[in-house]
């Protein structure tokens, strides 16, 4: 039988992972074609949001798939600082 919780928890890890390479790749491209450097885009919001978003993600399937309290809490306060770091990315552009 298919552990239905446990499948969806890994997904969510596995879909932040997913997202970070797709925005490391992307910027790495970019910066190829604008023939600038790897840092330069990677300073820019453009990168910053997925960054945060695949981090959060990261830390909400990490969260799900601890076993003790501690660990719970550890990846809970990752969790918050990635969505934390999200927002702020999405407030210093809109100001």
């Amino acid at each position: 039988m298919i552990d239905w919780t446990a499948l969806l928890v890994n997904s969510l890890w596995i879909l932040g992972a997913a997202v970070l390479l797709a925005a490391f790749s992307y910027h790495y491209w970019q910066a190829q074609v604008e023939g600038t450097s790897v840092r330069v885009q990677l300073e820019r919001s453009l990168f910053s949001r997925p960054f945060w978003f695949g981090f959060a993600l990261i830390g909400l399937g990490l969260m799900g798939t601890s076993t003790r309290w501690w660990e719970t809490a550890v990846w809970g306060i990752f969790t918050f600082f990635s969505l934390f770091n999200l927002y702020t990315s999405f407030k210093k552009t809109t100001t």
